[in-house]
């Protein structure tokens, strides 16, 4: 029930969004035509900023709702700020250029109305005023700012207390462990099979339900609904959560979450062998780094699987096409057939990514009724493919001893179906294929936080819950608590960012010139690199990243009192400072406390170590307290 008025409510959102963009860009046009005379020069002014700011921000908001189907939200942030290595850039280019001749139309009819906007003195003072209000008015409806606000409060709250919703008790096998392969199906979500919207769309999937364990009511909760992020909600328990709040990028990091316990961790911990193959680039969203992070033995993405291709022009966008894939995947699983050694395979698919889709050659030209749809040309395409490789997975030896996790990585994003999606109550996918297991519909209310439990009961483990999933086989998902999933993760956003885990300054730390890392003991992260230290406790490390706030800034906005350790160019850190010294290095270190006038600019990083670090915050310390 909490689900469906989850879903619900979003539908509502999205409706509302639509009439605030809408009625915000009405007012504003309005405005700039009706209104053309201001008693105050400097009215006038900020009458066409306000007017270029709103029209700008609403041509934002429609660009990443074009990209993400839901604004400017939670995937957005983290794709912006940890990289789009790897991003399937070709379809985004004419949405890209439509975005900048919007901008330039913005600023032509500005320039063309500046003239016919005057400056009369007989106009009454409270009219500028009156006029300014409806103006800021038709900002404070832009859809973009409520999208903003949204991302933001919660990212302010970090002082949250724990409610006990967060599991993590020991885990333990206590029957032989059965192997596992997990197949992500890029962006097949349950709607798809819905008979009355996409009449035999999926026929194949369909007819294999049938002998699967089905639940048909799971959810994508906040910071779960792109495709890294589902993978840690499925595998995790946890939400993808990144300090946004500090506009930390976390790309310099070298474990992705290192702290978090999941499904690769357990088994890895009971000697399985665990893959990763996927057609894209590991570095799209640091799905490789988040896979080497929880006990995977081999990870492979495009890189490492284009040269077994006949062609390598035989690729879309993102990477491999997904026949090539299947190809690959069942001849791991002949390799993992031969070994005594139990196994773990986790893949995803491409094809179906929005907003268009791809068609591999497996398919021809199969097309879903009349073909126009592209994005359901290619789902149709992915069902045949899906069903293939599961016919062929419950026909095998390897099944004996082998589940078959088949699901969405998450709810489709804005594509060709949007329209027909978005009259449904959307849930993912989600089948269990175990031998001997009854085939079952489970209609229980769940999350994708919910998978990786929900799995690893039937692996052989006594698990209950893991960071805020549950084993829907005996435990009720937290989406039906009375809190709300939404207001739970909000809670729990402490415990979940400190499960990105920094490292701590102890002995061994150094500095590595030749491979630009700042090294923590058995730990390293890259530089330029802000170290915000509490204690000397290593409390959060800020990175350069391409076009977000750069380091130089992030500095001058420390809050009072933070001490920080600074490792970047010897010319920013002295231009940080306005000193003019002539330095051999490239890279210095900078030792500072925010608002303290003592600091030490280290310019010998080859010897630079932990006593040094010490030593400047404590003496600093002292003289900090008699300064006071």
């Amino acid at each position: 029930m909490g689900q469906e008025f989850e879903s619900l409510q979003a539908r509502h959102l999205f409706i509302y969004n639509l009439e605030m963009f809408y009625l915000s860009a009405a007012a504003t046009f309005l405005s700039l035509f009706i209104f053309t005379e201001f008693k105050q020069i400097f009215a006038k002014y900020l009458f066409l900023i306000l007017i270029f700011l709103n029209l700008s921000l609403l041509g934002l908001y429609r660009f990443f709702d074009f990209l993400s189907g839901n604004g400017f939200n939670e995937a957005v942030i983290f794709h912006l700020i940890h990289g789009i290595n790897g991003f399937g850039i070709n379809e985004y280019i004419f949405p890209s250029f439509l975005l900048f001749i919007y901008l330039i139309f913005i600023i032509l009819i500005l320039i063309s109305n500046y003239k016919k906007i005057l400056h009369n003195s007989n106009q009454s003072f409270i009219k500028d005023i009156c006029i300014i209000g409806f103006i800021s008015v038709a900002i404070l409806l832009n859809p973009f700012l409520k999208d903003l606000k949204i991302l933001i409060k919660p990212s302010l709250q970090i002082d949250t207390l724990e409610t006990g919703h967060f599991y993590d008790k020991q885990i333990s096998f206590t029957k032989n462990p059965t192997n596992i392969i997990f197949l992500y199906l890029e962006q097949l979500e349950r709607t798809y099979m819905d008979e009355k919207i996409f009449p035999d769309l999926t026929p194949n999937l369909k007819r294999l339900e049938r002998e699967a364990i089905s639940f048909t009511n799971i959810s994508s909760p906040y910071a779960t609904n792109w495709t890294i992020a589902g993978m840690v909600a499925s595998q995790c328990g946890i939400p993808l959560l990144t300090p946004i709040a500090s506009e930390n990028s976390m790309v310099g990091m070298d474990k992705f979450l290192s702290s978090a316990t999941c499904i690769g961790d357990i088994l890895s911990n009971n000697s399985y062998n665990l893959s990763y193959i996927g057609g894209s680039d590991l570095d799209f969203a640091g799905k490789g780094k988040f896979y080497e992070s929880h006990g995977f033995n081999s990870i492979q993405g495009w890189y490492e699987l284009e040269n077994r291709l006949i062609s390598k022009s035989y690729k879309s966008p993102w990477g491999l096409y997904d026949d090539s894939l299947y190809e690959i995947l069942n001849t791991k699983l002949k390799e993992v057939s031969f070994s005594n050694q139990s196994f773990g395979l986790f893949s995803l698919t491409l094809d179906t990514h929005h907003p268009y889709g791809y068609m591999s050659n497996f398919c021809g030209d199969m097309k879903y009724k009349d073909g126009k749809n592209l994005i359901l040309n290619s789902v149709h395409c992915a069902d045949l493919m899906a069903s293939n490789f599961i016919d062929n997975f419950l026909n095998n030896e390897l099944f004996e001893n082998t589940i078959l996790v088949v699901l969405s990585d998450h709810l489709a994003l804005k594509n060709t179906a949007t329209s027909m999606l978005e009259t449904q109550d959307r849930k993912n996918l989600f089948y269990i294929f175990k031998k001997d297991a009854p085939s079952q519909l489970i209609t229980k209310t769940g999350s994708m936080l919910d998978v990786a439990p929900t799995v690893l009961s039937l692996v052989g483990t006594n698990i209950r819950g893991l960071g805020l999933g549950r084993n829907l086989f005996f435990e009720k998902s937290l989406s039906e608590n009375e809190s709300g999933i939404e207001n739970i993760i909000v809670d729990n956003r402490s415990k979940i960012l400190s499960l990105w885990s920094f490292p701590q300054i102890d002995n061994d730390f150094k500095i590595n010139l030749q491979d630009k890392k700042l090294v923590f003991g058995s730990r390293d992260v890259d530089y330029p690199a802000l170290v915000l230290l509490n204690n000397n406790k290593v409390e959060e490390i800020m990175f350069d990243f391409y076009f977000a706030n750069p380091l130089p800034r992030k500095a001058n906005e420390l809050s009072d009192k933070q001490s920080f350790i600074w490792v970047d160019t010897c010319e920013r850190i002295q231009n940080f400072k306005n000193i003019q010294v002539s330095a051999s290095m490239n890279y210095c270190a900078l030792l500072g406390i925010k608002n303290h006038k003592d600091y030490e600019i280290i310019y010998d990083l080859e010897n630079f170590n932990n006593h040094q670090i010490f030593k400047f915050f404590d003496k600093s310390k002292q003289s900090f307290f008699k300064m006071n």
